[in-house]
């Protein structure tokens, strides 16, 4: 494939569509080449071009940047409601709302990697029934506070709540958590201090304002942390950067320079800071819409287990293949909260993961195969590679991901359509291209594949990036939109 960059230069070529408010333009066949490869890795490269050409050959692919911003968290951050929870993972509503108008989406909608609730919230705002499921109990807690329907006098309770919290003195009791990374990842007050807290919201006896004050108690968690959510898991505050490379500095002195000295206050008006926002967004934001998702707890691949309606928009975004470990990252929030309170509840939660990283690989037969799958990874380096076990990864990503396609074929309705945001990744200077390999996949399944839509072009380690100069442009997101024939 051309440079991207080229696109400006050939604006004379593309035909022009439009996705709800987003125009998107077609890139033609002959945009999809590359014909330069460095010496060093002429035959790697010149291998990945020949599959990736293969693979691409018979999609359609439009160029819609105008979509970048509306596939990841950022908007979100600022949008009522979607900002309860810092889900980083996630994408915005408008991007659902993009699709579900453009399709005129009228019957079910589902998400079987809900996260924090955005599909069922676009699906809610546009007046549709809905079904979320998520391994991740966190990820569930949160999507159905973001999608209960609060009324007068949930209100009231919720204004009752905060002024029980304004109320709230500094307790002389010494709480405690199994958390073993609790002392490194907390100044010890402030640790006492979300502990006693958590103490307090688990006795609201409204189980609905009970689960909103806690998602709300969950949310400052990293913000009053020695801890922030980087990469493949957490790194600590008190570690920066200088021009001599990084510095750790002394735990203590660090938190004397962040933190307050009345650090239960400080905790205190943070979580008061936040249920004061959630309150605003459900007085001014909610309307009066009463139609409410259903959000379960379990794997996505027992969903046809789980409801049998026919479902007529899908739309997801699962975990990358990238090898990034989501419980990990969400580690500190599972242990504190006390969804998890062993080494062991953990290890079976990260099993009834998509097999998108060492830790979700539970010896489950791969019964997928793919030629040209097989051919990338054998271009994998050992040398290069972290982990003897990452071939495995990849390819129980993709059989994981045709169990799922096989499943949402059968329960899609005739004319539905499924939508998948996915990211490309790299090992050891390899592209896999998730979105053309899914899209192979789901037309051996029976779908059509409409279109596939690049919304930008991804970023890679500091290693690899050098040697994947000339393939960078493969390196995408991309949004997948499939339909089932009648």
């Amino acid at each position: 494939m051309k440079n991207m960059n080229m696109l400006k230069n050939n604006e004379n070529k593309f035909s022009n569509n439009h996705v709800g408010d987003f125009e998107i333009s077609s890139i033609e066949k002959s945009q999809f080449h590359y014909s330069f490869y460095p010496k060093p890795s002429l035959n790697s490269h010149k291998k990945q071009v020949d599959i990736f050409e293969k693979l691409e050959k018979e999609f359609t692919f439009l160029d819609a940047k105008s979509l970048k911003n509306e596939v990841h968290f950022q908007n979100a951050f600022k949008t009522p409601i979607q900002r309860w929870y810092p889900y980083r993972e996630g994408y915005s509503q408008k991007l659902v709302n993009t699709f579900i108008n453009r399709l005129d989406v009228k019957g079910l909608v589902f998400d079987p990697f809900s996260g924090s609730g955005t599909t069922m919230l676009s699906a809610r705002n546009n007046n549709l029934k809905s079904y979320g499921i998520d391994v991740n109990p966190i990820s569930v807690l949160v999507s159905r506070s973001e999608n209960e329907i609060y009324i007068k006098s949930d209100i009231i309770e919720i204004e009752k709540t905060i002024t029980n919290i304004k109320h709230i003195n500094k307790s002389k009791l010494i709480y405690t958590t199994p958390f073993n990374l609790a002392e490194k990842t907390f100044n010890n007050e402030i640790l006492q201090s979300l502990l006693q807290l958590k103490e307090n919201l688990a006795n609201i006896e409204n189980e609905k304002i009970r689960n909103l004050a806690f998602v709300s108690w969950l949310s400052i968690i990293e913000s009053v942390s020695n801890f922030k959510k980087e990469g493949n898991g957490i790194k600590y505050k008190n570690r920066k950067r200088t021009t001599n490379g990084y510095i750790n500095i002394p735990k203590e002195i660090w938190e004397k320079q962040v933190f307050p000295l009345d650090k239960f206050n400080f905790v205190k008006d943070k979580l008061l800071e936040k249920l004061q926002m959630m309150l605003y967004d459900i007085k001014n934001n909610y309307g009066s819409i009463d139609e409410k998702p259903i959000i379960i707890e379990n794997n996505c691949l027992l969903f046809d287990n789980l409801f049998d309606e026919d479902i007529e928009f899908t739309f997801f975004s699962p975990p990358y293949c990238n090898s990034f470990d989501y419980f990990e990252i969400h580690k500190v929030e599972l242990w504190l909260g006390d969804f998890i309170n062993s080494k062991a509840q953990m290890r079976i939660l990260k099993n009834k993961g998509f097999r998108s990283n060492m830790n979700s690989l539970n010896n489950k037969y791969i019964n997928y195969k793919n030629d040209d799958l097989e051919t990338l990874i054998h271009l994998f380096d050992p040398n290069k590679l972290w982990s003897k076990r990452i071939p495995d990864v990849v390819r129980g990503y993709f059989d994981d991901f045709n169990t799922l396609l096989k499943k949402l074929f059968k329960q899609t309705a005739d004319s539905g359509h499924v939508g998948i945001v996915v990211g490309n990744s790299a090992y050891s200077s390899v592209i896999i291209p998730t979105d053309v390999i899914v899209a192979n996949i789901a037309k051996e399944v029976g779908f059509v594949v409409e279109n596939i839509y690049i919304t930008r072009h991804l970023t890679t380690s500091s290693q690899q990036k050098k040697d994947l100069d000339p393939l960078k442009n493969y390196l995408r997101e991309s949004i997948i939109l499939l339909k089932k024939r009648k």
